[in-house]
């Protein structure tokens, strides 16, 4: 008698479930693999990455949505293989649910692609894979992610990455996009309907300095995050003002000369400008 543990009825239907999630089979079909596995999903995913011939076992006709995209996009391109991504992401899923990759497996694989969680290209990685929560990556969002980046290794997707977070340097619609996501992406681990103003200012700085170095998009970042660190009856920031700090960044002068207080700004960028104009004058009163 092996020294394993039984697999329950019960365990064994939830693996077949979640096996035809995953893999789009049909019931036989993930049974089969199931029991040619031990009963352990990682491995029978394994299988099917590794062996197409599965999808057409058992005699029916049911055939995993993964391998038919996978020949549709080998036949319109050689660079690019749908049955990479399936591999790739059999190494990082999480095995109590292969459905996604849980908080431990993302880090892994954000080590392996050589970038920290800081970085904003990790940013510009959930946002190209329309991730819809932080801490985590389902496997719809990752194969789709890696199907419209046109990447099936760990160096394409990392140098991919790396290039498009030089275009939104210089790429406005770009950029916005990515501002506009970031905003829902960054509370999306609570039920809150604003965002803290601490994680606000983390990814405020994210997205507007690069290299150390701020971008053009907003010269007065500093200033700004300045105002909200010594506002300390300021606990979060609503969606408006997230997406009307970028306007103003982007249209307003440094000297506020075309800045309308009866326009509709939100209160918070009223009251940021009045701010800055004293700091300014203070500045101008001491260098005098």
């Amino acid at each position: 008698m092996s020294g394993r543990s039984k697999t329950t009825d019960r365990e064994k239907n939830e693996k077949i479930r979640q096996l035809r999630e995953v893999m789009g089979v049909s019931e036989q079909q993930a049974r089969q693999a199931l029991q040619s596995n031990d009963w352990v999903v990682e491995r029978a995913i394994g299988a099917f990455c590794e062996d197409t011939s599965y999808s057409s076992r058992g005699g029916g006709s049911h055939h995993s949505p993964y391998h038919t995209q996978t020949s549709s996009s080998s036949s319109s391109s050689t660079k690019f293989d749908r049955k990479k991504i399936d591999q790739l992401w059999a190494n990082y899923t999480d095995s109590r649910d292969p459905t996604k990759m849980n908080l431990d497996q993302l880090l892994r694989f954000i080590k392996d692609l050589q970038f920290e969680p800081s970085d904003r290209e990790i940013l510009i990685l959930c946002w190209k894979m329309s991730a819809s929560k932080q801490g985590e990556l389902q496997r719809t969002e990752f194969t789709n992610g890696c199907q419209e980046l046109q990447c099936d290794t760990l160096d394409k997707l990392r140098d991919r990455i790396k290039q498009l977070n030089e275009d939104i340097e210089s790429d406005n619609e770009k950029f916005k996009q990515l501002y506009g996501y970031t905003f829902n992406f960054a509370r999306s681990s609570t039920s809150m309907k604003n965002l803290d103003v601490q994680p606000a200012m983390a990814y405020w700085k994210m997205l507007f300095i690069a290299n150390n170095k701020p971008l053009q998009r907003f010269k007065l970042l500093d200033l700004w995050l300045k105002f909200l660190e010594e506002r300390s009856n300021q606990r979060s920031i609503t969606k408006d003002t997230w997406d009307l700090l970028l306007d103003f960044s982007t249209t307003i002068k440094s000297d506020f000369s075309n800045y309308d207080h009866d326009g509709a700004w939100p209160t918070l960028i009223d009251d940021f400008v009045e701010y800055a104009k004293t700091a300014q004058a203070q500045s101008s009163s001491f260098n005098v």
